[in-house]
């Protein structure tokens, strides 16, 4: 069974938010394992332009300097998105990083696109996976010594809720790995934004990209639907195919989050911030009311046991009186499942459970 440390979001003087997180971070052990020099990825999400509702950065700041107080090299990092948008690309990605906070000045750490400039710097790593037998996910988290994950817990219209679980799936893979996820078709040509850059044609694997007038068109019978070409246009000219059903989405997710944390093992720290509650995922380009009141910070080793404690704790959170969702959330149900009309919170687990026997007991310590 494992221990998940919790604290609250109540304050008093020398008892800060602050202090309360390094209370945890201490509490977990884990920093004790850093050496001196150990570069030390810390998994964040910098949110998209115009939503300001991610994570303030200052939380990561806390992170490293425990960091570096061990001796180790700390730094800022995510997987660029599948989606046209401020973190399509490693240049983009690190202008919205440096748009929200998640700077050199504010964090004392370097932000590092995992997955390189174009999405595509990634390992295949093997699961034995229901839909999967590999997964593509980023080099530059896993080739770290150290992998610390900082999630803000809140909603997400696919998965129900976007935790640990969906920063360790969707957040260490690579663009091709996310399409993989989401996409069940493969990618479409939107004509009238190509520009004819031929990027898409230099990187298909297959030659299944051919240039007619200068605009790019797929020989679906040559293409295996990796999503190189979908990663590499900065045009909004490569679209992936339809997405999956609801149900078949977050079984790949599950898949891909155990490869990670199976990969990753026990140089990894998994931290939810069930703080700012809201519906929709920090990718969204706005962010909503909180659905429930803040309820504190969870630290576990244990990702599925972690996101598990903390989704059980937000249901049991009061109601915030401003959302749009408050008629649907009157009783004693998932807060997520009744926003979304849909049942995939819990699922997630009971794939994971069911394929690879994870392990969701759990016991919750209050610091």
């Amino acid at each position: 069974m494992d221990t998940i440390y919790f604290t609250n979001m109540k304050t008093e003087h020398r008892n800060s938010l602050e202090q309360k997180l390094k209370k945890l971070l201490k509490a977990s052990g884990y920093f004790d394992s850093i050496s001196e020099g150990e570069l030390v990825a810390i998994k964040v999400h910098v949110g998209e332009r115009e939503n300001l509702g991610y994570l303030n950065p200052n939380f990561a700041r806390i992170v490293a300097e425990e960091v570096k107080a061990r001796g180790g090299k700390p730094y800022l990092t995510d997987t660029n998105t599948l989606y046209s948008g401020g973190r399509h690309n490693g240049v983009d990605h690190c202008v919205t990083a440096v748009q929200h906070g998640y700077t050199y000045a504010t964090v004392g750490a370097p932000f590092v696109p995992a997955d390189g400039v174009r999405g595509l710097g990634y390992r295949e790593v093997e699961v034995a996976g229901k839909h999967f037998s590999k997964t593509k996910l980023a080099g530059g988290i896993l080739e770290a010594e150290k992998v610390i994950f900082l999630t803000h817990f809140k909603g997400h219209i696919e998965a129900g809720f976007g935790g640990t679980l969906k920063n360790l799936s969707m957040g260490c893979a690579s663009i091709a790995g996310k399409m993989d996820q989401h996409a069940a078709a493969k990618p479409v040509v939107k004509a009238e934004n190509c520009v004819g850059c031929r990027q898409c044609y230099r990187v298909c694997p297959e030659g299944a990209i051919t240039m007619q007038d200068g605009t790019a068109v797929i020989d679906y019978e040559l293409c295996i639907g990796c999503g190189q070409c979908v990663s590499v246009c900065n045009y909004q000219a490569m679209e992936p195919g339809s997405g999956s059903e609801v149900h078949e989405f977050v079984e790949k997710a599950a898949e891909h989050a155990y490869s990670a944390a199976d990969y990753l093992g026990e140089n990894a720290l998994y931290i939810n911030f069930a703080v700012n509650i809201t519906p929709d995922c920090d990718c969204a380009p706005w962010n909503d009311v909180p659905l429930v009141e803040d309820v504190g910070f969870f630290v576990g080793r244990n990702p599925f046991a972690l996101d598990r404690a903390t989704l059980e704790a937000v249901n049991r959170a009061r109601v915030q009186t401003g959302t749009r969702y408050r008629e649907k959330l009157t009783g004693e149900q998932d807060i997520f499942e009744a926003v979304w009309d849909a049942p995939q919170a819990s699922s997630i687990f009971e794939h994971a459970q069911k394929q690879f026997g994870v392990e969701l007991d759990y016991t919750v310590k209050e610091l």
